[in-house]
């Protein structure tokens, strides 16, 4: 090449602007500018497209796809505009993609008329990584291209031009690599300044790691870059952070310490630089495996907080060279400093905030049991209690639900729930079948978290469907010493998280001094409930006490004995007897059905009606319980109703008539030891508005015994599950049959414990007994002349009767003689001055057991007891007064006199107790 041949290289065209022109040794000096710029940006190919004298533009060198180029040459060359064009993209929107990258740039003045051309470079190596560097590069390499070639307008030496053109243009790509090292550096520099500010001003580390690293993969033109942090136990090194497109992979290997490329700078705490990782054994190869990755060459630099070594990070393949420099490490390592400071400074925030978080629970802890103190103070029930300390759980766990699961401890088979919903305690009662979770967390005494997942909900019963929402913490409570089996929930907790171990440990501390309260408040109420218990018992027994009658019945024609026990703290069974004169008795027996004190005052009512309709009304027991169901169904709305067994006795007739609503059979043991039951037809009182009975009527002898009694004294059962039964009970009675009726009860009760061998009675016992006197009753009367000579007659008449029959000392004189003064005053005193022709006088004899009654009747004068003066010795030895001596000895001798005046006869009674 001939310096004084070459022209100009840009000329002026004739009708104005400017073009290059063109000649063989141009074309090489344009070769070697275009081979600079593809070496600049690792380009395909390239092409200069510049301005002809035809003011058209023309191609100088070679592009894969010569129509996209020039499109994008002619695009560029009209608008005076350097453009990025990415591959698959559209020059215009009727343009198909293009198959190659492209940096195009103008070649000229923005303004003016110097416009020289463009320089397209084509299939840019890692375009979509430094196209933006790569295009400002260009750029600066065009610009300074244009300020030469417009220089060579102005020159006027041309032989020397060519030479120092040249040398223009090797100082330009000198000056372009230092431009492209400045601008890295700058790059370094402000990525450096943007990581420490991120630091420094960040506190999730996530985020802060992320961008460092890929800062650092950006930094160093590689295409991927990881940090690894060492676990706890510094086996293992754990990919933390990962960048490029195989991230997902690589996260889940586990690299040994000592081994691979980061396993040994981990140990040897220095940086390291492998650019032939295929051929170095060290390599640790899993992580291609899994990755199907290649690694071409690795850039390691070790993470040291003080001397502890916490991890690495590596830069993995370089984009546009071939190797990690010596270099390459002090740069890498102040991102390695960088990241060890942000994981440092990170860990000490976690710990602060850790530590403040601690102290924050502890405090929050420390008010809600303080709350909860507040809580069982102020609580009077299970329910009040429950309210506020389920509130307390809520708030401290911040979750919408809570409640506590109970097993009663009287009912097995029910489980109780207090259940804070929608701010609401509500207290609700499931059968045991309906629960599985809850029952077998209680059973193994173990807490659980969970999510309540579709698959769990298939496991769960009514009572998980009631109270478990979106997640749950369950705890299961069972004090030492105590007999509550319970658990605490929440559910819903109300951040992204589930429950975790903190708040278990919550849970736990809260759950300690809710069980007690708890415990304390259901003993204070069974305390109350007891004490009320008692005073009801108080009041049931003093009802019955006042139901049943207060002593036993005397009298000489029978014996009563009685004993009613009941098997709870109060009876279900009462008995009665009532004496309507001498001549009339009823007995009962009955068993209410229930207890306590709606028992008592059913019976008290029941008693009431049946004694009011016996004392008042002289009717048959048949017709008197048919009376009384009537009144006591009006009353008996409850349900209750009441078994009754009634007799009622005649002395004169010796019969006894009874009747049964829906009673046992009564028994009826006579003299000779045979006995009967007495049955009676009709339903017990108060359970149908109207109903018939039918009774029955026998007749009594002296020695016979009547059994009442209720079903606790012959149902009584033994270990072996044997009944007393009816015939052992008559048995023992018949075979006591001698002693007294009292006796007999005390030891027939006596018997049925021993046979039960238990302390504890089956039922309440009832037992009365009516043993009939012996000794003989009869009625006897005779009429006597009113003479002296009746008088032994009526001796005579008294012996007859009565001897044998008086055992008592003395009595059978003393009747004598009082009969004896009194037929004497009749006949000498009586009918003294009378006009009746043959007077005469009546004497009754009534025997009634041991008591004698002797009644006299004469129709002489009236006699006035108050007329007769009171016996005097001195005053008749004085002969002032006679008489009085004679009603004076019979008052003395007879246990009552008593005398009366009907209008027409006088009447004189006389009662002597004669065994």
């Amino acid at each position: 090449m001939k310096p004084s041949s070459l022209p100009p290289i840009i000329r002026k065209h004739n009708e104005g602007g400017f073009y290059l022109s063109s000649s063989s040794e141009l074309d090489d000096l344009y070769h070697f500018i275009l081979g600079q710029a593809k070496r600049l940006v690792s380009a395909k190919s390239a092409a200069f497209y510049f301005r002809n004298e035809r003011g058209n533009l023309s191609r100088l060198g070679l592009v894969g796809d010569k129509s996209s180029a020039g499109s994008i040459a002619k695009h560029v060359f009209k608008t005076r505009k350097s453009i990025l064009i990415k591959k698959g993209s559209h020059i215009k929107d009727s343009d198909g993609p293009v198959a190659e990258s492209y940096i195009a740039c103008y070649v000229g003045d923005e303004i003016g008329d110097l416009a020289l051309g463009v320089l397209v470079l084509e299939g840019i190596k890692h375009f979509q990584n430094f196209s933006e560097q790569d295009l400002d590069l260009i750029n600066y390499f065009s610009a300074n291209l244009n300020a030469l070639f417009k220089d060579t307008v102005l020159s006027e030496r041309e032989p020397q031009f060519f030479n120092s053109l040249t040398t223009s243009i090797l100082l330009l790509i000198d000056n372009a690599n230092i431009h492209n090292n400045n601008n890295r550096l700058q790059y370094f520099l402000e990525e450096i300044i943007r990581v420490a500010v991120l630091i420094n001003t960040s506190v999730e580390l996530e985020h802060v790691l992320v961008t460092v690293m890929e800062s650092a993969k950006s930094v160093f033109r590689t295409e991927a870059s990881s940090l690894l942090l060492l676990d706890e136990k510094k086996e293992f090194l754990n990919f933390h952070t990962v960048t490029g497109e195989k991230r997902e992979e690589v996260a889940k290997i586990k690299v040994p310490v000592g081994q691979g490329i980061a396993g040994t700078v981990a140990v040897t705490k220095q940086p390291m630089i492998i650019n032939d990782a295929q051929n170095d054994n060290r390599v640790f190869r899993d992580v291609d495996k899994a990755s199907n990755f290649i690694t071409r060459n690795i850039l390691a630099s070790p993470l040291i907080v003080g001397d502890e070594v916490i991890g690495v990070i590596e830069a993995i393949n370089t984009i546009d060279r071939n190797n990690f420099s010596q270099d390459d490490i002090d740069t890498f390592l102040s991102f390695s400093s960088a990241c060890a400071v942000a994981i440092q400074k990170t860990r000490l925030l976690e710990n602060l905030n850790e530590t403040n978080l601690e102290l924050k629970q502890k405090l929050s802890t420390l008010e809600s049991i303080f709350d909860l103190g507040q809580a069982v103070l102020e609580s009077h029930d299970e329910l009040g209690l429950m309210s506020k300390t389920l509130s307390i759980l809520t708030k401290e766990l911040s979750c919408e639900d809570a409640g506590m699961v109970i097993i009663e401890e009287k009912n097995k088979n029910r489980i109780q729930v207090y259940a804070r919903q929608l701010g609401i305690v509500r207290e609700s009662f499931f059968p045991m079948q309906e629960s599985r979770l809850f029952l077998s967390l209680m059973e193994s005494g173990h807490p659980r978290m969970a999510v309540v997942s579709s698959q769990l909900e298939e496991s769960f019963l009514e009572l998980e469907f009631y109270t478990l929402k979106k997640n749950f913490l369950i705890l299961p409570i069972a004090p030492r010493g105590g007999n509550l089996r319970a658990a605490l929930y929440v559910s819903g907790k109300q951040n992204a998280h589930s429950f975790n171990e903190t708040d278990l440990r919550m849970l736990k501390t809260l759950s300690s001094p809710l069980a007690k309260a708890y415990e304390n408040l259901r003993l204070n109420q069974e305390i109350i409930t007891k004490k009320s218990i008692e005073k009801e018992i108080e009041i049931t027994r003093k009802i019955q006490n006042n139901i049943l009658p207060n002593s036993l019945l005397q009298s000489p024609l029978f014996d009563l004995g009685v004993m009613s026990v009941a098997a709870k703290e109060v009876s279900g069974d009462f008995y009665d007897f009532h004496s309507f004169g001498e001549d009339q008795f009823s007995f009962l027996v009955a068993d209410v059905s229930g207890k306590s004190l709606p028992a008592a005052i059913f019976m008290a009512m029941s008693s009431s009606i049946i004694r009011t309709l016996s004392r008042t009304t002289d009717i048959s027991p048949s017709e008197l319980l048919f009376r009384a169901n009537q009144l006591i169904y009006e009353d008996s709305q409850s349900g209750m109703f009441v078994t009754l067994f009634l007799v009622n006795y005649q002395r004169r007739t010796r019969t006894l008539k009874f009747a049964s609503a829906g009673h046992n059979d009564q028994i009826w043991i006579r003299r000779d030891g045979s006995f009967e039951l007495l049955k009676g037809k009709g339903a017990p009182l108060g359970v149908v508005p109207q109903t018939n009975y039918q009774g029955g009527e026998i007749q009594i002898e002296p020695g016979d015994i009547l059994v009442f009694y209720t079903d606790g004294a012959i149902e009584e059962k033994n270990p072996d599950e044997e009944e007393y039964g009816l015939d052992r009970f008559i048995e023992f009675i018949i075979a006591r049959r001698k002693d007294s009726s009292q006796n007999i009860v005390e030891a027939v009760y006596d018997d049925i414990r021993k046979f039960s061998r238990s302390e504890d009675q089956y039922d309440d016992f009832t037992v009365m007994i009516l043993k009939f006197a012996e000794v003989t009753s009869f009625e006897i009367s005779k009429v006597f002349p009113a003479h002296p000579d009746s008088i032994p007659q009526l001796r005579d008449f008294i012996s007859e009767h009565l001897e044998g029959k008086i055992t008592k000392p003395f009595a059978f004189d003393d009747i004598l003689i009082s009969l004896d003064e009194a037929a004497t005053n009749i006949v000498m005193h009586s009918y003294k001055d009378t006009e009746l022709i043959h007077p005469s006088f009546e004497c009754r004899l009534e025997l009634l057991g041991d008591n004698l009654k002797v009644v006299l009747i004469d129709e002489g004068k009236p006699f006035d007891r108050k007329k007769v003066p009171k016996p005097s010795v001195e005053a008749n030895l004085k002969g002032e007064r006679k008489g009085g001596f004679g009603v004076y000895l019979m008052e003395t001798l007879m246990d009552k006199v008593s005398y009366d005046f009907n209008g027409k006869q006088n009447i004189t009674y006389l009662e002597k107790t004669i065994v």
